[in-house]
């Protein structure tokens, strides 16, 4: 018998598609390849005509966040409406304490795509709102990664209390196609955590004003 002693135990469970048990078999609804997720196109159209799938039965990610937007597009589609699902990115966050925060693409994944990129890390230590409400605490940050030749922000990852809060800004920052220069020239509210964003941009840049 073996034991360990621990600061701290971190704990997680999986999550896997309710589709079986469901008689889809039945039905004719072509499953992926490992028969795991219900295989759908751009506008969740299974291969039964008429049928739709949204959320986790239809593959990753599997985030309610997805979900919802999938069924929003269903019922205009449904509707009479022309619309597909091909969004640019979808943030996922990992509601611990401290929060992840990760939108597009890491600094690994973009050079595994074969992208010359930069990077900027912002400490949130150096950030004013961050200190009111003792987030810098937790060592958090915001990471920038974008393309050298063009400055397209390819991916933001973030850690830290409250950083879920920007993920809508990370977000539509990729949706938009916004350059590094987009997000240095607006003017982002102090104090506020959406300055650390700012000032990670700057940090890619190489003019961050502030630092830790």
């Amino acid at each position: 018998m073996q034991s360990e002693t621990f600061d701290k135990v971190l704990v997680t469970v999986g999550r896997r598609p309710n589709t079986q048990g469901w008689g889809l078999e039945k039905m004719g609804l072509r499953m992926d390849a490992d028969g795991r997720f219900i295989r759908i196109d751009n506008q969740c159209k299974t291969s039964m005509k008429g049928v739709y799938a949204i959320g986790d039965v239809s593959g990753e990610p599997m985030l309610a966040h997805r979900a919802s937007a999938q069924g929003e597009m269903v019922a205009e589609i449904i509707a009479g409406h022309k619309r597909i699902f091909d969004p640019v990115a979808i943030p996922a966050i990992v509601f611990t304490e401290p929060e992840i925060v990760s939108v597009g693409l890491t600094p690994e994944e973009a050079e595994e795509a074969g992208e010359d990129i930069i990077t900027g890390k912002f400490p949130l230590a150096a950030n004013g709102r961050a200190l009111t409400m003792e987030a810098e605490k937790t060592g958090g940050f915001v990471r920038v990664v974008a393309r050298a030749s063009d400055h397209v922000i390819l991916g933001v990852q973030a850690t830290g209390s409250h950083v879920s809060e920007l993920s809508g800004e990370f977000t539509l920052a990729l949706e938009m196609g916004a350059v590094l220069e987009d997000i240095a020239g607006t003017i982002h509210a102090h104090p506020t955590m959406t300055e650390s964003f700012h000032e990670g941009v700057l940090k890619t840049l190489g003019h961050a004003i502030h630092s830790a």
